[in-house]
């Protein structure tokens, strides 16, 4: 594996495809280490466009109950949804694989980096959540 050291800040290293030091590649493991966040990353790289919080958070609470979205009740989107408004969606942003912007509650997804693509893939692959229609 090859790392390119260069002076970038924050999540931008990992957009780009580039690891500034140990401590990106421990931001991507992070990242990825939290089911939560890897079901919306699927679920918005599935969609290939914008999604509703409500809708993402529907999808989430039904992969982790392993069940289908039928069955998911309000009190359980209702928690997924605020988790996912307060803590993993900004925190998505914020390295930069997920656009979302809070006054509408939208998120969509961004091309990651290569090495973040090839952890994300290597995950889905292995979890296999399929969306529930």
């Amino acid at each position: 594996m090859v790392i390119q050291r260069e002076s970038v800040q924050g999540g931008e290293a990992m957009v780009q495809g580039t690891i500034t030091d140990e401590r990106s590649l421990n931001k991507i493991f992070r990242l990825l280490a939290d089911e939560q966040r890897r079901y919306v990353l699927y679920y918005l790289h599935e969609l290939e466009g914008s999604a509703e919080l409500e809708d993402i958070a529907v999808q989430v609470s039904a992969w982790q109950g392993e069940k289908p979205i039928s069955d998911v009740t309000d009190d359980e989107c209702q928690l997924t949804a605020t988790r996912l408004r307060n803590i993993d969606l900004p925190r998505l942003a914020d390295v930069g694989v997920v656009e979302y912007d809070s006054r509408t509650e939208m998120a969509r997804f961004r091309e990651p980096g290569k090495l973040l693509g090839l952890f994300l893939l290597l995950a889905a692959r292995i979890e296999r959540p399929l969306i529930n229609e």
